[in-house]
């Protein structure tokens, strides 16, 4: 692919983008003008591209805010973040960077919760933490639309209940919203926007990544989208159709 080719793929893209992540922040009223936002920054694919997509929206939005990429890092998870390249990152996009290195010895100890569960939870701790101490209301994540269907699935499968990601969440009786701005775009069309943008992959990826649940289940729903095309977005949307009267 030629220079001019990829720059026009890159603009596609971004249009795109912003359209759904703007239309999911108009639909659940996600951002406020003169306000603070904080970004858990993992460094992967996913939170590089709402770090990306936020900044270049700012350059436009009719509701002006401030961004705060956070980046939390235990000493004990076995895989490699370039620090640098992140920090870089968001420097290059006007976005203040904070790192906060812990240390929880507990996180690979035998437990009846998986490692990576235990690992996601004292993250979100910690950045919701960081969020209240830097003033900011909202926490943004990188959350997609597969995410929230795996989530949903893995929900009904293993605990016996109907719930997922909601694009926007308040917490502490409103002190903080969390906010899922890329609730509409699908891991594929990230994927694509990683690719064409050139985002640095992790150094070491985790050796837990591929032995989750939610690795069985997202096989499950490609699954599902072979034999039913709009298996994806109908599970997506079924979520915001629930018929009551028809549940026992």
């Amino acid at each position: 692919m030629g220079l001019k080719d990829t720059q026009k793929g890159l603009q596609y893209l971004r249009r795109k983008f912003s359209r759904k992540v703007g239309k999911a922040i108009n639909d659940y009223n996600m951002v406020e003008g003169n306000e603070l936002i904080a970004i858990g920054v993992s460094g992967g694919k996913d939170s590089l591209a709402l770090t990306d997509i936020l900044a270049n929206r700012l350059k436009h939005a009719k509701e002006k805010y401030k961004l705060a990429a956070i980046h939390v890092s235990f000493k004990e998870v076995p895989y490699k973040i370039d620090v640098n390249y992140i920090k870089a990152f968001c420097k290059e996009r006007n976005v203040e960077f904070y790192h906060k290195t812990l240390s929880k010895p507990e996180l690979l100890e035998e437990s009846d919760k998986p490692v990576c569960f235990l690992c996601s939870w004292n993250r979100r701790k910690v950045l919701l933490e960081a969020a209240n101490e830097f003033g900011a209301k909202k926490l943004a994540l990188g959350h997609h639309m597969d995410d929230a269907i795996e989530t949903l699935l893995m929900n009904m499968a293993f605990q016996g209940a109907i719930c997922s990601m909601p694009a926007s969440l308040e917490i502490f009786k409103g002190k903080i919203k969390i906010i899922r701005p890329m609730a509409y775009l699908k891991n594929s069309e990230i994927e694509e926007y990683a690719a064409i943008q050139q985002f640095r992959k992790l150094v070491k990826e985790c050796p837990f990544q591929d032995s989750t649940k939610r690795n069985e289940v997202r096989k499950l729903v490609n699954k599902l989208e072979n034999l039913y095309p709009n298996a994806r977005h109908n599970l997506f949307n079924s979520m915001k159709n629930i018929q009551e009267e028809y549940l026992p």
